[in-house]
């Protein structure tokens, strides 16, 4: 493959790493030095609010419409000492944090529902834990879970988290144990039923780097999949990720796009082979289904896509959503319990696209402008909370294209 014909992408820092070295960095006593930050909204509301919990200062905690920042937070606040209030933005206040609050109560701490229960605005007064065991159901979120790992660390005696029923997107508590561990606490998994054991230990480590966003990533396969003379390089891609998004190269192989993975960066390419029907359970890693859900309506193949009951559960209905913007384009497409089918059409792209405020699906359909140039995405500032630049590297291929 000729360097000349290669589209270099500079994704973001993986929004997911970044948060969750935040928290390490906070609980540090010496501090992290965080190289490669992300710069996506959520990351930066998260920088912030922790150094607003650090002065003191203030004790209303405003997440806007970040889900992690709010159960990261939750999970910091319950074991803190004061009086704290948590909120966000209408959407975020109708996102779940039942499983969380309740496993936090049955330890002692004291949450109040400020509005409607199980659901943000949130009163928390911080207290010492009154067992050194505590469970929670992982069914609705991974990052309830997280939340519980990390905040164990400000505890005297340390925390075991149990986590019951079948975790959704497990890969995202993979990634928290692996900071952990490379943050030199030695947690451990033990005991019966099992749980993880998190000793009262702090993070210790002087520099971190982050790398980039798989998750990113599979908007530009997606790209490579519609046109498949592009030729794409994303530097910053780990052979050995902690991400579980890093499954984009196995999803999209199937959709005629071959990867080379280098240490540190993959080159993409098209094969001009693709499956003629495709089937994939999303559970593991959902914020893979809008572009791959895109990608196959457009290709004009048929998809059966599983696992995505959570997805309802995102800064939008994300099912609900693509359903309703690849139906305005003429896709035959049905949605039925926990699986998306999409049937062979040919699309018609003659509204805007409305990414109901969701960074994702705004993403997952901009990259139709390869195929329909005419396609117009609205609210197109929302992609900032994961990727800033998306839209000058979208340019980027569109004129390589």
């Amino acid at each position: 493959m000729s360097s000349s014909n290669i589209i270099q992408i500079t994704l973001p820092s993986s929004k997911s790493l970044s948060n969750r070295w935040l928290v390490m960095d906070y609980l540090s006593a010496s501090g992290v030095k965080i190289k490669n930050l992300s710069t996506a909204d959520d990351s930066q509301l998260l920088k912030r609010l922790l150094r607003q919990l650090k002065m003191g200062r203030r004790h209303t905690f405003d997440c806007h419409d970040a889900g992690s920042v709010a159960r990261f937070l939750t999970g910091l606040l319950a074991f803190t000492p004061g009086q704290h209030v948590l909120t966000g933005t209408p959407r975020l206040c109708e996102r779940p944090m039942a499983p969380l609050i309740e496993a936090l109560r049955s330890v002692g701490c004291q949450i109040t529902c400020m509005q409607t229960e199980g659901f943000l605005p949130l009163k928390i007064e911080g207290v010492q834990p009154s067992t050194d065991r505590i469970r929670v159901d992982g069914t609705q979120s991974s990052q309830f879970v997280s939340a519980l790992l990390m905040g164990a660390l400000l505890l005297p005696k340390g925390l075991a988290v149990e986590v019951t029923g079948a975790a959704t997107s497990e890969p995202y508590i993979d990634m928290t144990l692996r900071v952990l561990s490379t943050a030199r606490v030695e947690w451990a998994l033990k005991g019966t039923p099992p749980a993880y054991f998190i000793p009262h230990t702090l993070p210790h480590l002087d520099s971190v780097t982050i790398e980039k966003d798989w998750s990113a990533s599979s908007y530009f396969y997606s790209a490579v999949a519609l046109q498949p003379e592009l030729n794409l390089r994303m530097s910053g891609l780990y052979r050995n990720s902690s991400q579980g998004d890093c499954r984009v190269s196995d999803i999209f192989a199937h959709l005629g796009v071959s990867t080379m993975q280098g240490e540190l960066c993959v080159e993409v390419s098209g094969t001009g082979t693709r499956d003629e029907m495709f089937e994939y359970d999303f559970a593991p890693t959902p914020d893979l289904f809008p572009a791959t859900a895109v990608t196959c309506a457009a290709m004009g193949i048929e998809a059966r896509l599983n696992g995505i009951g959570n997805l309802r559960l995102k800064e939008s209905d994300r099912v609900a959503a693509v359903v309703e913007e690849l139906q305005k384009m003429g896709c035959t497409i049905e949605q039925t319990g926990e699986q998306v089918h999409i049937l062979p059409s040919t699309l018609n792209v003659t509204q805007p696209v409305d990414p109901h405020n969701d960074h994702r699906i705004a993403m997952a359909f901009a990259i139709l402008r390869l195929k329909y140039p005419q396609l117009e995405v609205l609210n197109p500032d929302v992609v900032s909370k994961s990727f800033p630049l998306f839209w000058e590297m979208l340019d980027r291929v569109l004129q390589g294209a």
